[in-house]
């Protein structure tokens, strides 16, 4: 990729998952790279597929984390435990990409969520069903694997409000704690030891 697709793209990201798609221009994301924006178009066709390799580029190597963590050579259970884990250290180190994430389910038009599930996440959810198969045949699998994934989110979608409650401590928001407490909820339904 070159330095000024490379450039473009950061900025861009930086950009969409403060704002959000349909508030950002071209010319905004031109200024932010100091490029005219006939320039930037020599890149990027339309802003809709900018976008696109914006979500590409963030979630291409946490796809492949995400699903290798369901792929290790371990019972189901710590596979679970596994993904928990990846996808807490994930959302815990990116900001930017769990702000465009949660912006995109907010805001997000049906052909860009659409490319999203289809494109990105499919393999993903389809690992992680089937895991939840292999501890509990005959659930339902779909949303248990929305509940999980969801669990893990609303820990730093909701944090700039709960560091505000009554006995909040930072440390609750490490990906190792919240491992923790999702699995040991985890556990009860799955009827599995930790």
């Amino acid at each position: 990729m070159s330095d000024t697709r490379n450039t473009i793209l950061k900025a861009a990201m930086t950009l969409f998952s403060a704002k959000g798609f349909d508030v950002i221009s071209m010319r905004n994301i031109a200024d932010a790279v100091n490029i005219s924006p006939p320039a930037l178009y020599n890149h990027f066709k339309d802003k809709q597929s900018l976008y696109l390799s914006v979500i590409e580029e963030s979630f291409g190597n946490k796809s492949e984390q995400l699903v290798s963590a369901l792929t290790i050579e371990a019972s189901a259970i710590k596979r679970i435990e596994a993904f928990v884990l990846t996808l807490s250290q994930i959302l815990m180190d990116d900001p930017e990409f769990r702000r465009l994430m949660l912006r995109e389910q907010l805001d997000g038009d049906d052909i860009r969520l659409r490319y999203l599930a289809d494109t990105l996440f499919n393999s993903l959810f389809i690992a992680l069903m089937e895991v939840i198969i292999e501890l509990k045949p005959n659930c339902d699998a779909h949303s248990i694997a929305v509940t999980i994934i969801g669990m893990i989110q609303k820990h730093f979608e909701m944090q700039s409000l709960t560091q505000f409650f009554q006995n909040y401590e930072v440390q609750n928001l490490s990906p190792e704690y919240i491992t923790q407490l999702v699995m040991s909820m985890l556990s009860g339904f799955f009827g599995a030891e930790q």
